[in-house]
């Protein structure tokens, strides 16, 4: 079910979201710091993880997003999967312009090659 999710989502964001990607607005301003601060406390982490690295079993990875801010506005607001929907009054725009912020600000994950534990599993 949630591959089936996954890819009805991601066939969505290759449509441009129903506006096409030209069209796309820009994100408004907003606060990183603030963002961390929501993602915690409206409950983002617990299915994208504190780092937002997100899990199979969960929820997708939204950490150094490439997801148009329009796409992810309206993923927010109205998810193509399994992810409640955040109305305006539980997530205020502002605060959703501060979290996409703090997402994109996050820090590219290692490469699996710099993991010494991964390196003794055999990764390549």
């Amino acid at each position: 079910m949630k591959i089936i999710a996954s890819t009805t989502f991601l066939a969505f964001l290759a449509l441009g979201a129903g506006g096409g990607l030209a069209q796309q607005a820009q994100a408004p301003a907003g606060n990183a710091e603030a963002g961390k601060k929501h993602f915690m406390a409206d409950g983002c982490w617990q299915c994208h993880g504190v780092t937002a690295d997100g899990s199979a079993a969960t929820g997708p990875r939204l950490s150094r997003t490439a997801l148009p801010y329009d796409a992810f506005m309206t993923q927010l607001r109205k998810p193509s999967n399994e992810m409640p929907p955040y109305e305006a009054k539980i997530v205020p725009d502002q605060a959703a312009a501060d979290i996409y912020a703090w997402l994109r600000s996050l820090p590219a994950s290692p490469d699996a090659k710099s993991l010494p534990l991964l390196m003794g599993m055999g990764v390549k």
